[in-house]
């Protein structure tokens, strides 16, 4: 028996194990930091803006999904798709508006508390810019003119 051709079976063994177990470690790792998101269940809504204000917003965006040019006293007519918010309501929750009243304008940004919903209340996410200067937003399936809708007295005003 050859002792030598044994002897360099098990060093070439011993050396692809340890790189094995640490590649099965890594993808683990990453394999459990990728699904820890998942849990979240996101709902897909629909973005509508709604302009209170003297000046016309060129553009906004919320967490990045953007939105459609809203005139001065304007809005509810044009939806984009889609932004994406955990179906399931956590005290706490923000969303990051960003806005642009001219294309030369540097942007403008808000972190704005989501009030509570349930996930039945998913069909739009409603963004509405105050003459006061803040930003409030609501998730929704009713407009403004509804009574359940959750903006309320003059700031309902466009």
């Amino acid at each position: 028996m050859n002792h030598n051709a044994i002897s360099m079976t098990s060093t070439a063994t011993a050396g692809w194990r340890p790189r094995f177990r640490t590649f099965l470690v890594v993808m683990l790792a990453a394999g459990s930091v990728a699904l820890s998101g998942c849990g979240e269940d996101p709902m897909t809504l629909e973005v509508v803006g709604y302009n209170h204000t003297d000046e016309g917003i060129y553009s906004f965006s919320v967490n990045g999904y953007g939105g459609a040019y809203l005139g001065p006293h304007s809005g509810g007519g044009k939806f984009t798709c889609c932004a994406s918010i955990s179906r399931i309501y956590r005290p706490g929750m923000t969303l990051n508006v960003e806005w642009v009243n001219n294309v030369k304008d540097t942007p403008k940004q808000r972190k704005v508390m989501v009030p509570s919903y349930r996930p039945e209340d998913g069909g739009m996410l409603s963004v509405h810019f105050l003459r006061d200067g803040n930003v409030k937003v609501f998730v929704t399936m009713v407009g403004p003119r509804h009574p359940a809708y959750p903006l309320r007295g003059d700031e309902t005003r466009l």
